[in-house]
This record gives C-alpha cells, sequence and structure tokens, in this order.
C-alpha cells in the first residue's frame, strides 16, 4: 500500500519498538495467553498535534480503511490471536509475531491446530461482534487515561507471571516475596509514568 508522506510517519520493521516486540521472550505471554498483537505496519498522523495515542492508524491491505488504532485498546485489546480484523471489511491486518511465540508455537503444533481449524470462524464472527460494542462507544483519550492503574495493573500482571509459581514451589522466603512486591509494583509504576510521557505525548 502507498501512503501519504507528507501527512503520515509510517512505523515498520525495523522500527526500534516493532523489534522490541518481536525479540523480547516476555511477550509471547502477551501474544499467546492475553491475544495481544501488534500490527506489521502503524501511520502516525504527523499534521495533528493530538497525543501519539490518538493519531495511530492500522491501514487495512484489502478495503484501504485507516483505522483508528485505539479500537485495538482498552477491553478490545486482549483475544486477537488470530491477528487484526479490519471493522470496515472484516479482512485480515498483518501482524507481527514474537520469536519466541513462533517457536512455542512449532513445538504445540498437534495442539494448537484444532483450534485454529475448528475455532477460528467462529472468533471471527466474535470479533464483529465486538466491534459493533466498540464502535458504539467512546473511544480512549490519553488526558482521560488513569495511566497510575495501567501501571499497578501491569506490575501486578508481571508479578503473578513471575513470581508466583516460585511461590507455590517454595522457593521464596517471605522477605524474598516481599522484596519482589516492592520490585514489580515499582516497575509497574515505572511503566505506566514510561506510558504516559510515550503515548500521552504531543508532537
Amino acid at each position: 500500500m502507498e501512503f501519504d508522506k507528507e501527512k503520515y510517519k509510517v512505523w515498520k520493521l525495523p522500527h526500534p519498538m516493532l523489534l522490541h516486540w518481536i525479540i523480547n521472550p516476555g511477550l509471547a505471554f502477551n501474544e499467546l495467553i492475553l491475544g495481544q498483537r501488534i500490527p506489521k505496519i502503524t501511520l502516525i498522523d504527523k499534521t495533528s498535534d493530538a497525543p501519539l495515542m490518538e493519531r495511530q492508524y492500522v491501514p487495512c491491505p484489502e478495503c484501504g480503511a485507516l483505522n483508528d488504532g485505539r479500537l485495538w485498546s482498552k477491553s478490545n485489546s486482549f483475544g486477537h490471536w488470530f491477528g487484526y480484523v479490519c471493522p470496515e471489511c472484516h479482512g485480515k491486518i498483518p501482524c507481527l509475531w514474537n520469536i519466541t511465540s513462533l517457536i512455542l508455537l512449532a513445538l504445540t503444533f498437534p495442539i494448537w491446530i484444532w483450534f485454529k481449524i475448528f475455532g477460528e470462524a467462529r472468533w471471527l464472527e466474535k470479533e464483529k461482534g465486538r466491534f459493533a460494542e466498540v464502535m458504539s462507544s467512546e473511544l480512549p483519550e490519553a488526558k482521560k487515561t488513569n495511566w497510575l492503574k495501567m501501571g499497578i495493573t501491569y506490575g501486578i500482571l508481571m508479578f503473578c507471571i513471575m513470581v508466583l509459581p516460585k511461590i507455590f514451589q517454595n522457593q521464596l522466603t517471605p522477605s524474598a516475596i516481599a522484596i519482589q512486591a516492592v520490585i514489580w509494583l515499582g516497575g509497574g509504576l515505572v511503566f505506566g509514568l514510561a506510558m504516559k510521557l510515550f503515548l500521552g505525548s504531543r508532537k
């Protein structure tokens, strides 16, 4: 697809943000368990002075629609195991794959292939219904986003993923658990602040 380079900045490989998504092994959890995906191409409106999160667009290669990137945010940021679906034509929008995800998928092929064969069509119908709800609701704005809540949620999630298995295996003392809780809470707050500075920043 051709884009107006005067109006849009094109994010695609090897953009650092996209490389991070591909290389970071921890993001395999986001893809395989949470169903979070990243489109191969994102357009950033250079003519707008709105915060970054409000000037991102995801192009559809099948119908040419420029979809607001916020359509895949909040509660609709999860469950996209088979990729993004264009809300205009219901065509597939190409997404990236994390390297670790691809390795795990190759190793577990006999398990998940049945989910794809018998479940993808049903998943597509569900995606259409989700978009009907998203399109009828107000899209998130940077000034209304609770970045603190986002950071705390991230910290709790990472604590559960990284620390809870060790707790269940009795590998950590109570003091070590407390230290880990403080570390991940602090990490979550830093993450929330980073998202505020990055996605909530104006041009």
